[in-house]
């Protein structure tokens, strides 16, 4: 099974006790806890980094960044491993760089403080949900504590991951936190309400969802996941990356199989089956949310066949892609000699316009609940993430370019 992507929101109770004990033996005069400054540790290896978390995280948004994996703060059901000491350190760094410094230069650090997560808690490994099968990346836990999984993973050179393992789920669960503080407008429940699948969401077709008015395939399980995932998709993606999600929106889609397999557009491979109405079905997208793009071709024809079905015929290796010109490519490539013809858009959903709808829902929100411009929010987070120079990020801890 392909793994999809799950973000959840759980509720967390804490539980904290205390002993005492009394002897009428001499108290030693030294604590037995850590007196040293902040109480660091200087002779520590992982000092220089602990006190950049103090000065950056704690002493500017008021949050606990945790990336020593504390058993008493994860789930046991599932197996966890930490997070490595350097992918921690690279982490840390660029979730401040974009996530915590975005909000911070547009509306002060005040705003986190107030509204943002008391504790970042990183995990090493991925969990996987063995009811379904599908991953979870990120969790939201009560709008105090954000866990982030797959650390371990981290791959500073390739952005897409990047967005897709960790900011994309910032974003998303920040969303939450602000939504469970001051509800979106109810009519963004509405302009869906028909076509969510809370039970096997992740059993969707990824370019299907697009039609029908959907980021991915997880927001089409329910509306406040839909809304998240709204909001994280278009901060964080691309322009190239958000135009290919609205031109996968913009298509029709004739499925084969039900929904395993569908295509956008269709061809007469000769004047006999444009007589007989015979399409050859090309354009088949399987989602890649996971794996580092949007949607890959997979090169395979559905021919008909004389029983009235079809037989699907490869023609190579799936390549994803992250931009409409290089699809638009590939079946200019492919099958030059043929006129291609959409496939017409029968679900009664304008997908394109449903997404630029709720879109429209979000900012609006983001402004008159918050006078934040997602816009702007969404330029400084583009910006930050054309221009991440990690050896620098990384001086601010190690001192020399590591």
């Amino acid at each position: 099974m392909n793994k999809k992507l799950i973000y959840s929101a759980i509720l967390a109770v804490a539980m904290g006790g205390s002993l005492s004990s009394c002897s009428e033996e001499d108290l030693n005069s030294e604590s037995i806890f850590d007196t040293t400054e902040e109480g660091l540790d200087p002779n520590s290896y992982t000092y220089d980094f602990d006190k950049w978390i103090i000065e950056n995280y704690t002493d500017i948004y008021n949050v606990e960044f945790r990336y020593k994996m504390q058993h008493i703060g994860t789930d046991m059901d599932y197996n966890l491993v930490p997070a490595r000491y350097d992918k921690a350190v690279d982490l840390a760094l660029l979730t401040k760089f974009l996530w915590f410094d975005v909000y911070g230069d547009l509306v002060g650090p005040d705003f986190l403080k107030q509204y943002g997560p008391k504790i970042i808690h990183l995990i090493g490994s991925t969990a996987i949900n063995p009811a379904n099968g599908t991953e979870i990346l990120g969790l939201a836990e009560g709008g105090l504590k954000v866990s982030l999984f797959k650390v371990n993973e981290l791959d500073v050179t390739n952005p897409d991951l990047l967005n897709e393992h960790y900011f994309k789920t910032m974003h998303h669960e920040f969303a939450h936190i602000l939504h469970q503080t001051k509800t979106y407008p109810k009519e963004f429940d509405l302009i869906n309400a028909n076509h969510y699948e809370p039970q096997n969401w992740q059993k969707r077709n990824g370019a299907i969802v697009n039609s029908l008015g959907f980021t991915t395939t997880y927001a089409s399980s329910q509306a406040r996941e839909d809304f998240a995932e709204t909001c994280a998709n278009y901060i964080t993606r691309t322009d190239a990356q958000w135009d290919l999600c609205l031109w996968m929106a913009d298509r029709g889609w004739f499925s084969t199989d039900g929904e395993e397999f569908s295509y956008c557009y269709y061809y007469y491979a000769s004047e006999a089956d444009r007589e007989a109405g015979h399409k050859t079905y090309v354009g088949e997208f399987v989602a890649q949310e996971g794996n580092g793009g949007l949607f890959g071709v997979t090169n395979v024809m559905a021919k008909p066949t004389a029983d009235g079905g079809y037989s699907r015929v490869s023609l190579g290796t799936a390549t994803v892609y992250t931009n409409v010109a290089d699809v638009e490519a590939f079946f200019a490539r492919v099958i030059p000699q043929y006129g291609l013809i959409p496939v017409e858009d029968t679900d009664l959903m304008d997908g394109k316009a449903t997404i630029l709808q709720k879109v429209s829902i979000a900012r609006n929100w983001f402004s008159d609940a918050w006078g934040l411009d997602i816009d702007a929010l969404r330029a400084e987070v583009q910006h930050r993430q054309s221009n991440i120079d990690i050896d620098a990020l990384r001086a601010q801890v190690y001192g020399e370019r590591k």
